[in-house]
C-alpha cells in the first residue's frame, strides 16, 4: 500500500517538508505516480524515518535491545572469511582484465604510430617503391 505525502507524514509525525527534503537529497527514494505526487512506500518510509509509538512508557529505552548471539559468532565469521575470498576473486579477474585492456591499447598505440622512415623520398624513389 503506498503512501501519499500527507499520508506519510501524519505516520511518522514530521512535516511535509521535512520529507520533501529527504526525497530532494537522496536520502529517500518516492517515484512519483501519472499526477505527478509521490507515491512512498511504507518501508522505505520507515528505513527514514523510524516510527515512534504513541504509548511509549518513560522506562522504555529508545535504542534497540542487543539479541544474543549464542553460536551465531562462528557462521558470522565463515560468512566474512567466505566475502573475503570472494572479494580477492572478483579482485583478481578485474587485475586479469586491466591487464588484457592495457596490452590491447599498447597493441592499438603501436599501430597508430607512423613506422616509416623519416627521410623525404624523391619522385623517383615512390614510383619505384623504394
Amino acid at each position: 500500500m503506498a503512501l501519499t505525502l500527507n499520508q506519510a507524514a501524519k505516520i511518522c509525525s514530521r512535516s511535509k517538508s521535512t520529507l520533501l527534503d529527504a526525497i530532494r537529497s537522496g536520502r529517500m527514494s518516492a517515484p512519483k505516480d501519472d499526477r505527478g505526487r509521490y507515491v512512498i512506500d511504507p518501508a522505505e518510509l520507515h528505513r527514514a524515518f523510524p516510527f515512534q509509538s504513541q504509548n511509549r512508557s518513560p522506562d522504555q529505552s529508545t535504542e534497540p535491545q542487543p539479541t544474543k548471539f549464542e553460536n551465531q559468532s562462528e557462521p558470522a565469521e565463515l560468512a566474512l572469511k567466505r566475502e573475503i575470498e570472494l572479494l580477492r576473486e572478483m579482485l583478481g579477474k578485474a587485475e586479469t582484465n586491466a591487464d588484457h585492456w592495457r596490452a590491447l591499447a599498447e597493441r592499438q598505440q603501436a599501430l597508430l604510430e607512423n613506422k616509416r622512415s623519416r627521410e623525404p623520398r624523391s619522385f623517383i624513389q615512390r614510383i619505384l617503391g623504394r
